[in-house]
């Protein structure tokens, strides 16, 4: 199974969309991932990856701060909230960075 970004399905629903007419899921998965995902598919594949480099955090986990792009502390800790782990401080703030960085 592979994890896709929301900012990936943005750029494929819009390359399709060029091609034909998009269904009716597909254009509120477009129209959604237009409102929601501010920064482009290949910078948020970066930050994803930069971010497994960080700890242990899994690509899930990854992915998932790449697409929310936590501001604060709090924002990030709830992609955590039912996982065993949970990043340290010193990882928090790293993401943060990163995060801060990528947006």
């Amino acid at each position: 199974m592979k994890i896709v970004l929301i900012s990936e399905v943005k750029e494929i629903l819009s390359k399709l969309s060029k091609e034909r007419e998009l269904k009716r899921e597909q254009k509120i998965a477009l129209e959604h991932a237009e409102k929601v995902n501010p920064i482009a598919a290949k910078k948020a594949r970066k930050l994803a990856s930069k971010l497994m480099e960080i700890g242990r955090i899994e690509e899930k986990h990854a992915c998932k701060i790449a697409d929310l792009l936590p501001r604060d502390e709090d924002e990030l800790l709830a992609i955590f909230a039912k996982e065993t782990y949970v990043p340290s401080k010193e990882e928090i703030e790293q993401i943060l960075k990163l995060v801060k960085e990528y947006s």
